[in-house]
């Protein structure tokens, strides 16, 4: 799905923390969300623009997304993870405004940090999805991820999604 001319994915600097933070916060509560008055905050936004890859998606001049490629081995115990991978892009806090959802703008954002962890010599990628999250394990699926397992952490149940680069 290309990028439209008016949509722009580049990486996040500190001035854009409180519109990634409003981003978020817009979508507590969503049916099918994790995310709720405490998380994500607005200091774990300032820690990821400061020790991880951040992308934004601008569309008419406003962040419409976010996606952050984590530096954390977080995951590391929750699934049984592709064996001979020895270097992987962890990616967490997909978000798409709520009057741009349903355009695929997930999907591209995915695809544009997948492309950037590549680059960076990463052999795979791995993502949590809430189990009862439907519209993104349909773009996972789409963007040919696999599920390599289920967890239960931070009070939540979760798919672990993991696909080659």
């Amino acid at each position: 799905m290309p990028i439209r001319q008016d949509e722009i994915i580049e990486r996040a600097t500190a001035a854009d923390a409180q519109e990634i933070y409003a981003l978020y916060h817009s979508l507590v509560d969503m049916p099918y969300g994790t995310w709720n008055e405490e998380y994500p905050s607005r200091d774990l936004v300032d820690e990821d623009l400061k020790e991880a890859e951040v992308f934004v998606m601008r569309c008419g001049g406003r962040i419409v997304s976010a996606i952050v490629n984590e530096n954390t081995h977080e995951f590391d115990e929750l699934a049984a993870w592709y064996p001979d991978v020895a270097r992987w892009a962890q990616f967490g806090r997909l978000g798409v405004a709520k009057d741009m959802q349903g355009r695929g703008i997930a999907r591209k954002m995915l695809a544009h940090a997948m492309e950037k962890a590549r680059e960076e010599g990463c052999d795979a990628v791995r993502f949590l999805v809430g189990a009862q999250n439907l519209p993104a394990q349909r773009s996972y699926a789409k963007l040919g991820f696999e599920i390599c397992g289920e967890a239960d952490a931070w009070g939540e149940r979760w798919l672990c999604y993991e696909k080659r680069l």
